[in-house]
């Protein structure tokens, strides 16, 4: 990503810069979505970066549904 990209994405609100993390991950885009919390957490907050708990509750909804619906098709069998 270039830093003007970086800037433009730094620049958005808050819920869209999880929201649009949280998309990168249900559709399975780990690494992007990686790279993509890294660059929010090396930006300070007032220039738009996100706490690490805010991300990590993204990452986290993301694992609890993973947890889910491997445990409903285990049971299924």
């Amino acid at each position: 990503m270039s830093e003007k990209e970086k800037e433009w994405f730094l620049s958005l609100q808050e819920e869209m810069k999880l929201t649009i993390m949280e998309d990168m991950l249900k559709e399975g885009d780990f690494v992007t979505a990686l790279a993509t919390s890294k660059i929010l957490l090396d930006a300070p907050i007032h220039k738009g970066g996100i706490s690490t708990g805010k991300i990590m509750q993204v990452f986290d909804k993301h694992m609890d549904a993973k947890r889910k619906k491997l445990n409903r098709n285990k049971d299924e069998r």
